[in-house]
């Protein structure tokens, strides 16, 4: 009877563990949680193309619906699909919608989304989809609860909300090379030449969002966009990233410091990265304060691992599946970061200076 009592006490521990390694940790005092993901477009360049990793994307969903406490909101940050969803399979649209949108959404969690650079290079019957219409386009395809309140040619890519204490706020991350949302790039400078679009904030933009950030009460403040400002991987050689235009990153990055924004939320790199910006990091930045930025870039796209940039110090630097799920809780915010299978990545808090 001893040994029989014994074994059940060992294998309780050994499922409490288990337990505990494999879900989502509880916070008792958190006031909003919420949930931040993206890059979802499958390997397209396959012999046997995948235009969405629905395994994984699945896992992540039934990971949300479950959570306790449940999320208010989740934010997804752009490259739904693959570039090819409109010249070789559409289904993949629908297909994200009913794997991720719905099932959301009937659990009564609120949808904010970005476009990608995926959602712009598009074509359609092969014939080249102008960038400056995707806005008409993702907003169409996407079903959200993104707010209406940025500038009137941007509705449903640029926004900001309000939730609790914390302000959270976006722009779209590109601009077209001949389009209406282009005033200031010219043909000589574009660094995109076999695109139609290039990684950039126009002025439209970032005067809207100085605005947002100037009239914000909130105690801490969160921009989010597609696009990283330093990336750290994948795209740091190849320009395709907001460094592109190192003026406009210089821009953007003053507008963020100057209205103290606490963290800055990006995917487009299919990896995971947690980089505290500042004057420092990279070196010779130029940055008059820190400011967190975390890659989140891949909830199911495929990962090319690549070594990361020597030049900039990296808290965290790996390539995992992820899915950062945030609470507030009074002074800070706990941030957790999870692979698809519950497993944790990465824990840190931000706080206020």
């Amino acid at each position: 009877m001893k040994s029989i009592r014994n074994f059940i006490i060992f294998m309780t521990i050994i499922l409490l563990f288990v337990g505990c390694k494999n879900s989502h940790k509880k916070i008792e005092k958190s006031e909003l949680r919420f949930v931040f993901l993206g890059d979802t477009r499958g390997n397209y360049k396959l012999k046997n193309p995948v235009y969405l990793n629905e395994k994984v994307l699945i896992k992540f969903v039934n990971q949300i619906i479950t959570m306790n406490p449940k999320p208010k909101f989740v934010i997804f940050n752009g490259d739904m699909v693959a570039k090819t969803a409109y010249t070789k399979s559409k289904k993949s649209i629908e297909r994200w919608n009913e794997i991720f949108t719905k099932p959301i959404q009937k659990a009564g969690i609120k949808i904010f989304i970005t476009p990608g650079n995926h959602i712009i290079d598009q074509k359609k019957d092969n014939v080249k989809v102008s960038a400056s219409n995707y806005i008409e386009r993702f907003n169409k395809d996407f079903p959200s609860d993104n707010p209406q309140n940025g500038p009137d040619k941007y509705k449903g890519v640029t926004y900001s909300f309000d939730y609790e204490n914390i302000h959270f706020v976006t722009t779209t991350s590109f601009v077209s090379h001949r389009g209406f949302d282009n005033n200031e790039i010219k043909k000589n400078y574009f660094v995109q030449k076999k695109k139609d679009f290039e990684y950039f904030i126009n002025r439209e933009n970032r005067d809207w969002l100085l605005n947002d950030l100037e009239k914000s009460k909130s105690k801490f403040k969160i921009f989010f966009t597609h696009c990283p400002l330093y990336p750290v991987g994948p795209h740091y050689k190849d320009k395709k990233s907001l460094h592109a235009h190192e003026q406009n990153r210089k821009d953007v990055l003053s507008i963020l410091n100057s209205y103290k924004v606490d963290l800055f939320l990006a995917s487009h790199e299919h990896m995971y990265a947690r980089v505290k910006l500042g004057p420092n990091n990279p070196k010779n930045s130029g940055l008059k304060k820190e400011i967190y930025q975390i890659t989140l870039g891949s909830a199911s796209a495929p990962m090319k691992k690549i070594e990361k940039r020597e030049s900039m110090k990296h808290d965290v630097y790996t390539f995992e599946y992820d899915m950062l799920v945030a609470d507030l809780v009074g002074n800070f915010i706990e941030c957790n970061v999870y692979d698809e299978n519950i497993n944790i990545i990465d824990n840190f808090k931000v706080t206020q200076e």
